[in-house]
């Protein structure tokens, strides 16, 4: 008598378990590879920046070598035999330097204190300084738009200022790039931006913000600078300029451009504003400055 028959080992019903394991995990992997490929990006968050002001000091009038005088004791107008030395010196320590002695001017500092990230270009920060309706026959108006790259300039290193500096236009109906106070006087067409101010980095040749950069800017809510302009034109420089007639060849209160941040500006907190805007992706505002709050208090 034949006992019960076995069925082979690794029947059917063991490959069909072992093809649900392979499917399974077949199935776990190409979830895998789903879930990895349908990941959210997030879009990259704006940089921020943190400023400090600080107000009531002076500098120089780097930005122009005719409010300037060399070094030395000189008695004006000069003689025939002081203009050779003094037309050399002013232009190695007025014109290609800043060794010279400048007219001081009163000015404010925007001083960086914080950012969010350290590679904030500054090719893609814009500083804009807006009029707003800041005479009576005039509307908004830029005095100054430009990156502050190209604002950038190092007292006693930088002789040039950068190929894409921008210049000075209009607040409200004054025209500062083109301005002359004196009749029949040469305008100073195109003033550059360093007479109202320029973007100082902590560190030369950096491109990025940090902490500790500056811009200064230049106030005109002190009276006119001292002008040599006279004094250059007769000792031999500045050619093409004419100082008005029975000017003497003597310093003078400065009348062949225009330095700083309008007066008007400080007469409200909405006449001027700065405004620095990161270009970059996402594009914002990092700060929107009142003129205004720029000058000192006075008591």
């Amino acid at each position: 008598m034949r006992g019960p028959r076995r069925r082979p080992w690794g029947g059917r019903g063991g490959i069909a378990e072992i093809i649900g394991v392979i499917l399974l995990v077949a199935l776990t992997l190409v979830a895998g590879v789903i879930l990895w490929s349908f990941r959210i990006s997030t879009p990259p968050s704006p940089p921020s920046v943190s400023f400090v002001i600080r107000s009531g000091s002076s500098n120089p009038a780097w930005g122009d070598p005719t409010d300037c005088q060399p070094q030395g004791h000189w008695t004006y107008p000069l003689t025939g035999a002081t203009q050779p030395t003094w037309a050399t010196d002013w232009y190695n320590q007025c014109y290609l330097g800043t060794t010279g002695n400048f007219t001081t001017l009163n000015i404010s500092q925007l001083i960086v204190s914080a950012v969010s990230s350290s590679t904030i270009p500054l090719s893609e920060i814009q500083l804009t300084f807006v009029c707003n309706n800041a005479t009576s026959l005039g509307g908004t108006t830029i005095l100054v738009q430009g990156s502050l790259a190209s604002m950038i300039w190092f007292p006693g290193v930088s002789t040039e200022p950068a190929p894409n500096a921008p210049h000075l236009g209009y607040c409200g109906s004054f025209d500062a790039g083109d301005w002359s106070g004196v009749p029949g006087l040469t305008p100073a067409n195109g003033s550059l931006y360093n007479r109202l101010g320029m973007f100082v980095p902590l560190a030369p040749g950096t491109t990025d913000l940090e902490s500790g950069d500056t811009f200064l800017l230049y106030l005109h809510n002190g009276g006119f600078p001292l002008t040599f302009l006279c004094v250059a034109a007769a000792a031999g420089l500045y050619a093409p300029w004419t100082c008005p007639a029975g000017d003497a060849a003597v310093p003078q209160l400065d009348y062949d451009d225009y330095h700083g941040a309008p007066p008007w500006c400080f007469t409200s907190a909405s006449a001027c504003t700065i405004y620095l805007n990161y270009l970059g992706s996402p594009q914002t505002l990092l700060a929107k400055i009142p003129v205004s709050t720029l000058a000192p208090p006075t008591s």
